[in-house]
C-alpha cells in the first residue's frame, strides 16, 4: 500500500478543474443520453451508437430534437486513455462509433482514462487537452459545470477523489455550484457510483475492500454523503458495466449506465432497484421538461426495457 501511495503521488501534477462548459437545451426543456464505459471500439459500441441515433430521431417532435447532448460517463478510451490529441483512439473509439449522431459529448474521466495502473495523470491531462482539438468532445477541465435546460449539471472527476488528489478543492467547488443552482434540477455526472449492485460495489466498499481506505472508495463515499446528498436530484454514473435505476437514497436518485460497449453480471440485490439489467449493452435517455422528468433505458437493439416518470419536489 505504501508503494501504491508513492506511485499515486509521483505521476504528474494535479489536473485543474472548475471550468464552465457551453449551455445546452431549450429553456425549460432538455433531452439527453447517458452512457459510460463505452470506449472499446467493438461491435457492441457501434450497435449502441446506432441505437442512440435512432432513439434520438424517434423522440424528435414539434418541440425540437430528441436529444441535445450525451452525458459520457467515463472510461472513454480503453484500456489506457489517450496519449494526446493525435491518438487514433479519438477516431476509432469515439468519433467513428457515433459519427452519425451529431451531438456534443459532455465527458467525465474514468479510472481507465488515467492509464493502466491507473496513476498516470499525464494520460488524463492528454484527454482534457485533446478535447480542444476534437469538436464535440466537451471536457474543458477535469471537473466542470454547465446549464442544461432546467438543470444545473456538475461533471466530477471521481477518480481524482478516490486517489485523494482533489478532496477539498473539488468538494468545495461542487458545494458552491449546487448551492448556487437555485430552484432547478441539480444533476451530477460521475464515473464511480454511490450505491451499486454491480461487480465493483458501492462507494466505501469497492471491490470488497471496505477496510482499505485507498482502494475502497471511502473518499468517494464522503463526497456523496457530505456534498451530493441533499443537494442533487439525479446522479448518473458508469463504472459497473450494466444498467441500474436504483431507488432514491439520501434525497438523490442513482442511475448507473455503464453498458456502452459490454456487460458484466450484477452481483447482489442489496440496494433496491426499479430496474437492473446485465444482459445487454445499452444506454439511458432522459427528458427534463420543467419540473417533470421522463426517462427510458434502451438496449443495443433499440428496445425500450424500462421507462419511468417523476416530478421534482425538492425546493
Amino acid at each position: 500500500m505504501t508503494l501504491l501511495l508513492v506511485l499515486a503521488c509521483a505521476q504528474g501534477a494535479p489536473l485543474l478543474g472548475g471550468a464552465e462548459a457551453p449551455a445546452v437545451g431549450r429553456g425549460d426543456l432538455v433531452r439527453f443520453i447517458a452512457v459510460g464505459d463505452a470506449g472499446k471500439g467493438n461491435i457492441a459500441q457501434y450497435r449502441v451508437g446506432l441505437a442512440m441515433q435512432r432513439h434520438c430521431a424517434a423522440r424528435t417532435d414539434d418541440r425540437g430534437p430528441g436529444c441535445d447532448f450525451v452525458a459520457y460517463l467515463g472510461d472513454n478510451f480503453y484500456e489506457n486513455g489517450v496519449a494526446g490529441p493525435d491518438d487514433n483512439y479519438w477516431d476509432t473509439r469515439w468519433a467513428d462509433p457515433y459519427r452519425e449522431l451529431g451531438l456534443p459529448f459532455y465527458a467525465v474521466l474514468g479510472n481507465h482514462d488515467y492509464g493502466a495502473q491507473p496513476f498516470d495523470r499525464d494520460r488524463a491531462r492528454a484527454q482534457v487537452e485533446g478535447a480542444a482539438a476534437h469538436p464535440g468532445f466537451v471536457m474543458p477541465a477535469a471537473w466542470y459545470a454547465f446549464d442544461a435546460g432546467p438543470a444545473r449539471v456538475i461533471a466530477l472527476d471521481t477518480h481524482a477523489v478516490l486517489m485523494g488528489w482533489t478532496d477539498d478543492e473539488q468538494a468545495d467547488w461542487a458545494r458552491e455550484q449546487l448551492d448556487a443552482a437555485g430552484d432547478r434540477w441539480r444533476i451530477a455526472l460521475t464515473h464511480h457510483p454511490f450505491r451499486s449492485n454491480g461487480h465493483h460495489g458501492s462507494a466505501g466498499a469497492y471491490e470488497g475492500s471496505r477496510w482499505i481506505p485507498f482502494a475502497s472508495g471511502g473518499r468517494v463515499r464522503n463526497l456523496y454523503e457530505d456534498i451530493l446528498c441533499g443537494r442533487v436530484d439525479l446522479v448518473l454514473s458508469g463504472h459497473d458495466h450494466n444498467r441500474q435505476w436504483l431507488a432514491p437514497v439520501c434525497g438523490l436518485t442513482q442511475v448507473i449506465s455503464g453498458a456502452g460497449a459490454t456487460t458484466i453480471p450484477l452481483e447482489t440485490d442489496e440496494h433496491p432497484a426499479r430496474f437492473a439489467d446485465d444482459d445487454s449493452p445499452g444506454f439511458a435517455w432522459i427528458e427534463l421538461d420543467g419540473d417533470r422528468m421522463r426517462a427510458e433505458f434502451v438496449d443495443e437493439w433499440g428496445h425500450v426495457d424500462f421507462s419511468t416518470e417523476a416530478t421534482r419536489t425538492r425546493r
